[in-house]
C-alpha cells in the first residue's frame, strides 16, 4: 500500500455540518428566517444544486437565480470555513493520518467542495496531504489522485462515506473502504460505521487481502 486517498465528509470532520450552517446564513439573508434543524439530515450528503431546490421548496420560492444563491452561499460556507478551528478535527483521524505517514503511505484529498485545503490548515494536519483533486474534473478523481501521486490505482485504498465515492474507486482499482451506513455502503471492499472504528492495521489487512485476489 503505498497511497491513500481521502474524502473528507466524516472521514476528517463532519462537513454536512458546515455546509448546512452556511444554507441557514444563506436562508436567513435572502428569505429572513432560519432553517429548521430537521432539515439537516435532508442536506446531507446532497449536492448543492439539490439542497438549494430543498431550500426553495421549503420557502415556496419560484423565479429566482439559482445560480447567484449558490454562489451566495459559497461564499458564506468560506466565511464558515474562516471560523473553525481544530476542534472540528475527528481524534481519530489524525491518528490515521499520522499512522499513513509513519508507514511512508502519501494521502490524497478528494477536494469535493474546492475548500479542503483550507479546511485542513484550519485543522492544522494539512502537511499531511501530498495531492489535492477534484471531482469536477472531467476524470475520475481517483485515477486522477493515484497519478498524483506517482502510484497505481490497485497500490492504494480509498476512504470515503458516499456511495458515488465507492463506486468511483472501485471502477478506478481503487481498495474502496466505506465510513457510514452498511446497506448505503455495501458495494465498499470494507466498511466501518465510524471512522474510530478504522484502524490502520486493518486497512493494511484490506489491501493486502484485495491484492491477492487480483
Amino acid at each position: 500500500m503505498k497511497g491513500a486517498i481521502l474524502s473528507l465528509n466524516h472521514i476528517i470532520l463532519d462537513t454536512d455540518e458546515l455546509q448546512f450552517q452556511a444554507w441557514r446564513d444563506l436562508a436567513m439573508y435572502e428569505f429572513g428566517m432560519g432553517l429548521p434543524g430537521k432539515m439537516a439530515n435532508q442536506l446531507a450528503g446532497v449536492d448543492r444544486h439539490q439542497a438549494l431546490d430543498l431550500i426553495l421548496k421549503h420557502f415556496n420560492v419560484t423565479g429566482v437565480n439559482e445560480d447567484e444563491l449558490l454562489n451566495e452561499q459559497y461564499e458564506m460556507y468560506s466565511k464558515v470555513i474562516s471560523g473553525i478551528s481544530e476542534d472540528k478535527l475527528y481524534p481519530r483521524a489524525k491518528q490515521l493520518l499520522n499512522n499513513f505517514y509513519d508507514h511512508y503511505v502519501d494521502i490524497a484529498v478528494n477536494d469535493i467542495d474546492g475548500h479542503a485545503k483550507k479546511i485542513l490548515q484550519k485543522l492544522k494536519v494539512d502537511d499531511f496531504v501530498d495531492a489535492f483533486v477534484s471531482p469536477l474534473d472531467e476524470e475520475n478523481p481517483y485515477l486522477k489522485a493515484s497519478q498524483e501521486l506517482d502510484v497505481q490505482p490497485a497500490a492504494c485504498v480509498g476512504i470515503g462515506s458516499q456511495t458515488n465515492e465507492i463506486k468511483l474507486m472501485n471502477e478506478t482499482g481503487v481498495i474502496s473502504i466505506g465510513v457510514g451506513d452498511a446497506e448505503e455502503l455495501k458495494e465498499a471492499k470494507y466498511q466501518v460505521s465510524q471512522i474510530g472504528d478504522l484502524k490502520y492495521p486493518m486497512i493494511r489487512k484490506v489491501w493486502e487481502d484485495n491484492e491477492l485476489d487480483e
